[in-house]
C-alpha cells in the first residue's frame, strides 16, 4: 500500500512540474544560446530597429510545407531568429508561417509563382536526392513578407550561387538570416533620412541600364542628379532666373549654386563618366570631400563593349583618356590603370564554332568570391561579375587606410590598352594548356576602400567657389575599376533584368548586394553592416557519410531510446523489490 501511495506521489509531483513548465513556456519565450560565436544572439542593431517599432508588424513566412531536410534546417533557424526578433519588439512582431502552395493546382503553380515573383520573393527549386531510390524536385519560397503600418517589403533568404555546393548555399543563406530580417524591418519602418546624389552631364550611365539598382536603393535613400558639367547650359538652368538678374555675376552664381546642392547630400555616385571631368567639377568633388561626403566611383577607364561583338569578331579595347580623374584619384591614394583584366576564374559566353555555338570562358570578364579576409563589404554576399575590368594599385598616404575589396585570382593577367579583342583567339586560347599558364601574374585589385584623411589635390591650385577652402578632412570613399558592375541588362521589349543579372546562364550575381553594401557601409547610420560580420561557424555533415551511414544512424537513433527504457525498467523493477519486499 505504501508503494503504491508513494508512486503516485511521484507521479503526481512529475505531472506538475510538467505542467507547470509547460505553462510558463507559453507564457515566456526564452532561448539560452550557448554557440561559441553567439550566433542566436541578436546585434545591438536588430535590437534597435525591433524596439522602435510602435505598433504591430506582420512577418508572413512562405516557407513551409514539403521540404529537404537542408530546407528544413532554414526554415528552423529563420523561424527561431524571427521569435528573437518578437522578443526585442516587446511582442510586436506576429508571426506566421504558411505553406503558399497548399491548396494550389497544377495548372496554376505558373502564375503563382510568377505573383510571388512579381512581389520580389523568388522561387528556389528544391532537389531533394536524401531518399537513395528517387530524385525530388519541387519549388519553394524561402522569402517572407514584412507588413507595418501600410507599408511592405519582400524578404529572401536564399540567393544560389554557382561556386558554392548546396549545403554552402544553406549555410550562406543561414548567416545572412538576421541581416535580411534586419533589413525588411528597416525598409518599412524607418524614415530616409540620408540624400544619395548621382552625377551627370559627362556622358555618365544613369538611363535604363542601371534602372533596377536605383530602384532597389530608392527603397533606402532619397536619390536625386546633378549636372556638374560647367560647359553645359543645362546645369546652369536652376539658377537662370538669378543669373539673367545679375549677368555680370553669372558664373560665380552658377558655381557656387552647384557647390552648394552638392553639399546637401551624403554620397555622390559617379557612374561610368565617358567626358573627363573638368578641374572645376573635380574642385566641387574635392571639397565635398573634405567637407566629409562621401564618394563612389564606379569607372570604366577603357572604352569596350559586349555588345560590339554582335557585327564584329575583334573589338580594339581604346582608353577614355580620363587624365583629370586618374589625376584626382592618385592624389586621393589609388592609381587607375588604362588596361583590361582576364582571369581563367571568369564567366562564359556563347562564341560561334563552326556553324554553331559554344559557351567558352571570357577571361575578360572575371569572378570574385570572398576574399581570404574579408571586410564587412564584402563577407557573406557571393560572387560577384564584373566586366573588362581595369585594375587599381593602391598608394601609401599618411592618415589614410586603403583596403582591397575585391581581388583577382593568382591566374590572372593584365593587358596595357590600347588592344585588339578577338572572339577567335579566345575560342583558342581557352582550349591551349600554354595559355593558361602564362596567366601568371598574381592578384590584381579591382574594387578598393579609402578612408581617413583625405589631402585636396587643390592645396596649390586655383580655387573655384567663394566658400571656405579646406586642405584635408576625414572622409571614405570606394573605387570600382568597373562601371558595369551597377548595370541591369535591358529586353527588347524594355524589360528590366536584375543588376548582375546573366542572360546567357540566366544566374543573377550578387553586384546588387555588393554596392548596397558599399553604399550602407558609407553613410549608413543604422549599423546594418555590422550584423554582417558577425562570426558564425555552421558546422556542415560530410554528405558522403551522410549517405552510406545513414541507415546506421537511423536505427541507432530509433533503437537506443528504446534500449535505454528497458534497461531503466529493468533496473527500477529490481529496486522496487528489493525495497519493499
Amino acid at each position: 500500500m505504501n508503494s503504491k501511495k508513494h508512486s503516485f506521489t511521484q507521479f503526481a509531483a512529475l505531472f506538475l512540474v510538467v505542467l507547470v513548465a509547460n505553462i510558463l513556456g507559453n507564457m515566456y519565450y526564452q532561448r539560452f544560446d550557448l554557440t561559441a560565436e553567439k550566433r542566436y544572439t541578436l546585434s545591438e542593431t536588430s535590437k534597435k530597429l525591433a524596439s522602435k517599432l510602435d505598433e504591430s508588424l506582420y512577418f508572413r513566412l512562405f516557407l513551409d510545407g514539403e521540404m529537404s531536410a537542408k530546407f528544413k534546417r532554414l526554415k528552423l533557424e529563420i523561424r527561431d531568429l524571427a521569435y528573437e526578433f518578437r522578443e526585442a519588439s516587446n511582442q510586436k512582431i506576429e508571426i506566421e508561417i504558411v505553406d503558399p502552395f497548399a491548396d494550389a493546382k497544377e495548372s496554376e503553380m505558373s502564375d503563382l509563382l510568377q505573383s510571388f515573383a512579381d512581389k520580389g520573393i523568388e522561387p528556389v527549386r528544391d532537389v531533394d536526392r536524401e531518399n537513395a531510390d528517387e530524385t525530388r524536385i519541387k519549388y519553394l519560397l524561402p522569402g517572407a513578407e514584412v507588413l507595418y503600418k501600410g507599408r511592405s517589403a519582400a524578404v529572401n533568404f536564399f540567393e544560389y550561387d554557382i561556386a558554392k555546393s548546396p549545403d554552402e548555399n544553406i549555410a550562406a543563406a543561414i548567416d545572412n538570416i538576421e541581416y535580411e530580417i534586419a533589413n525588411g524591418l528597416r525598409q518599412v519602418s524607418s524614415e530616409k533620412n540620408k540624400n544619395v546624389v548621382v552625377a551627370d552631364g559627362n556622358g555618365e550611365m544613369v538611363d535604363q541600364r542601371v534602372q533596377a539598382f536605383a530602384s532597389e536603393l530608392s527603397k533606402y535613400y532619397n536619390i536625386s542628379a546633378l549636372n556638374l558639367n560647367f560647359s553645359d547650359p543645362e546645369a546652369a538652368r536652376p539658377w537662370e532666373q538669378q543669373i539673367q538678374q545679375n549677368p555680370e555675376n553669372a558664373e560665380s552664381i552658377f558655381v557656387n549654386g552647384l557647390h552648394k546642392r552638392l553639399n546637401l547630400n551624403d554620397l555622390l555616385i559617379v557612374i561610368k563618366p565617358i567626358k573627363d571631368y573638368s578641374n572645376q567639377e573635380l574642385y566641387l568633388i574635392d571639397q565635398f570631400l573634405m567637407k566629409g561626403g562621401k564618394v563612389l566611383w564606379l569607372i570604366d577607364p577603357v572604352n569596350i563593349e559586349i555588345d560590339s561583338f554582335r557585327n564584329y569578331k575583334e573589338v580594339m579595347a581604346m582608353p577614355y583618356n580620363l587624365e583629370n580623374i586618374s589625376a584626382a584619384l592618385f592624389n586621393y591614394g589609388i592609381g587607375l590603370k588604362n588596361n583590361l583584366l582576364t582571369d581563367l576564374k571568369c564567366n562564359r559566353i556563347p562564341i560561334p564554332n563552326g556553324g554553331r555555338m559554344e559557351l567558352v570562358d571570357f577571361p575578360y570578364f572575371p569572378l570574385f568570391g570572398e576574399p581570404e579576409f574579408p571586410h564587412n563589404i564584402t563577407k557573406n554576399i557571393g560572387t560577384v561579375w564584373m566586366q573588362f575590368p581595369a585594375t587599381l594599385e593602391p598608394k601609401v598616404r599618411p592618415k589614410l587606410d586603403i583596403i582591397p575589396l575585391l581581388s583577382s585570382t593568382p591566374y590572372s593577367k593584365s593587358i596595357t590598352t590600347p588592344a585588339p579583342v578577338d572572339l577567335e583567339r579566345i575560342y583558342i586560347q581557352s582550349k591551349d594548356e600554354n595559355y593558361r599558364k602564362t596567366m601568371n601574374q598574381g592578384e590584381q585589385i579591382v574594387a578598393a576602400l579609402m578612408q581617413g584623411e583625405f589631402r585636396s589635390r587643390y592645396r596649390l591650385m586655383k580655387k573655384y567657389t567663394d566658400e571656405p577652402f579646406l586642405e584635408s578632412g576625414n572622409s571614405k570613399m570606394i573605387v570600382v575599376a568597373d562601371a558595369d558592375i551597377i548595370r541591369n541588362p535591358v529586353g527588347s521589349q524594355g524589360m528590366i533584368y536584375p543588376t548582375g543579372y546573366d542572360r546567357i546562364s540566366q544566374f543573377t550575381f550578387a553586384n546588387k548586394k555588393f554596392l548596397l553594401n558599399c553604399i550602407d557601409y558609407l553613410i549608413d547610420d543604422n549599423g546594418l553592416i555590422e550584423i554582417r560580420a558577425k562570426e558564425r561557424t555552421v558546422r556542415l555533415l560530410d554528405p558522403e557519410k551522410s549517405k552510406t551511414e545513414r541507415t546506421y544512424w537511423q536505427w541507432l537513433s530509433m533503437l537506443v531510446p528504446l534500449a535505454i527504457m528497458i534497461i531503466y525498467g529493468i533496473v527500477d523493477y529490481f529496486i522496487r523489490i528489493k525495497r519493499y519486499t
